[in-house]
């Protein structure tokens, strides 16, 4: 059987993980000699590094948020919903919104987790520091103890869903130009870059990835979301609620950046340093008595031009050394050093 059959038909089984058809297409992407097909495959199976190129399919709009509120005398409301309105204007389309950076074993897993917790709704709980500023004017005389958005498992579903069914579009497309381009041998290239770019825009990106802002409020999922099974009620009839949109001071927007929004560069590095850590890993594994120099080679091979971008983009905005506090393992700190000054040089 083709190796572009064998991806369809993984697609359609439900006992073929998305990581497994993704390696499968890793294959592929390598007989197509197609850098674009590469990198997406690679960020669903790692993690994309940064919101900024996220496809459409992983980011959330329009998401719940919730809350616990405590007030005089014992007084609360546990679960109670946090109103658009009663926040700053530019931070609501932050507050539901969610950027989904995790690989897709990542999230096959937290959708396992909640299937076995019975869980339909995961929360993204908001940074403390964004509690502090924000939470005091939601619920009149109320102060919020904890917020998060609400985001339901079926979305984490649905982006596993989409990345088969896209593949299996791509698949499909691919085959009709070319039945064997999945078997082509090393070095021919069986359909041309420009008929491949226009069945990758079509059928992966669907042409309207969408451009989004980058930063959240909320923690990422990448540092952990909790999962709650949604137990309260509440009677908020009579509720009043703070409209604070217009209350809200330039000092306190601009010390909410400063204490709620991630560092982009730290964010980056550790990405990096992860992701370095693992390829090391992985030839240390199959090959232990690699050089120095084989190493530092074998890193420069694996990691796309986007990846060697950004990490020398964020180590310009510190240090060299800024990329020592990620490295866990002192003996790939040495080789991981070496590869990352290299990306550094102009012209890399």
């Amino acid at each position: 059987m083709s190796l572009l059959r064998r991806i369809q038909d993984a697609t359609v089984d439900p006992r073929f993980q998305s990581a497994d058809i993704l390696r499968m297409c890793k294959i592929l992407a390598a007989r197509l000699d197609h850098s674009a097909f590469k990198e997406w495959i690679n960020q669903e199976l790692n993690g994309y590094l940064e919101d900024g190129n996220l496809p459409d399919y992983r980011i959330f709009k329009d998401l719940g948020c919730r809350g616990d509120f405590f007030g005089p005398f014992d007084s609360g409301l546990k679960n109670a919903p946090i109103p658009p309105i009663s926040l700053p204007e530019e931070l609501r389309e932050a507050v539901s919104t969610e950027y989904v950076l995790q690989s897709v074993s990542s999230l096959e897993n937290t959708v396992s987790q909640a299937n076995q917790n019975n869980t339909s709704i995961l929360r993204a709980m908001w940074a403390a520091d964004a509690v502090a500023l924000f939470g005091r004017d939601i619920y009149k005389d109320m102060v919020c103890g904890q917020a998060w958005t609400d985001i339901p498992t079926a979305s984490f579903v649905a982006v596993l869903d989409t990345v088969k069914s896209r593949i299996l579009d791509f698949v499909i497309e691919i085959e009709s130009e070319d039945p064997h381009a999945g078997d082509a041998e090393p070095g021919k290239k069986p359909i041309p870059d420009s008929v491949t770019n226009n069945i990758f825009h079509g059928c992966i990106l669907h042409q309207h990835t969408q451009t989004v802002s980058s930063g959240s409020v909320l923690q990422t999922h990448s540092q952990g979301t909790t999962h709650m099974s949604e137990h309260y009620t509440n009677n908020l009839q009579g509720a009043n609620v703070a409209n604070m949109a217009n209350t809200v001071k330039d000092e306190a927007r601009q010390q909410a950046n400063q204490y709620i929004h991630q560092s982009e560069q730290k964010k980056t590095l550790a990405e990096a340093a992860r992701e370095i850590h693992q390829l090391l890993k992985q030839l240390e594994q199959a090959h232990p008595t690699a050089t120095e120099l084989e190493k530092v080679a074998y890193v420069n091979d694996e990691t796309t031009p986007s990846f060697k971008r950004r990490v020398a983009g964020a180590l310009q905005a510190s240090s060299e050394s800024a990329i020592d506090e990620f490295i866990l393992e002192n003996k790939y700190l040495k080789v991981a050093k070496a590869a990352i000054k290299g990306w550094l040089q102009p012209g890399d």
